[in-house]
């Protein structure tokens, strides 16, 4: 679900660009968004491929029997650009969509997370 739904109910044009970059993240790694726990800090598959992500240590994620490829590093990519918390940052999908078909670049996005809030990782779920 989409944090701006999940917070104040507004449905916005880009929510299901989110469902589709969690579903991709759950395909890639073969681990559920919401029972999946690797750490106590992380609440959902999402805030940890953040921090493997701003690690450099996104491939961590994958689930093996993939293997490590160029496509599956894409797909990563693209996963966490859809699952940005603003919804004016995520591309429309038809974007998404010539991304897959390989029409245009995946756009790898900087991810800093905020250190200083020891409560929770993605912030974006402080109100649930």
């Amino acid at each position: 679900m989409a944090p701006e739904y999940a917070m104040r109910g507004y449905l916005t044009d880009n929510a299901y660009v989110y469902s589709f970059g969690i579903v991709a993240l759950e395909i890639v790694s073969g681990k559920s968004n919401t029972n999946y726990r690797p750490k106590q800090e992380c609440v959902h598959l999402l805030d940890w491929a953040y921090v493997l992500h701003e690690q450099g240590i996104l491939m961590e994620l994958v689930d093996p029997s993939l293997g490590s490829n160029y496509s599956v590093m894409n797909m990563l990519n693209l996963a966490l650009l859809c699952t940005n918390q603003s919804p004016t940052l995520r591309p429309c999908m038809s974007s998404v969509v010539s991304m897959l078909e390989g029409k245009i670049a995946v756009q790898a996005q900087t991810i800093k997370l905020d250190r200083m809030n020891p409560d929770m990782i993605f912030k974006a779920f402080e109100m649930l």
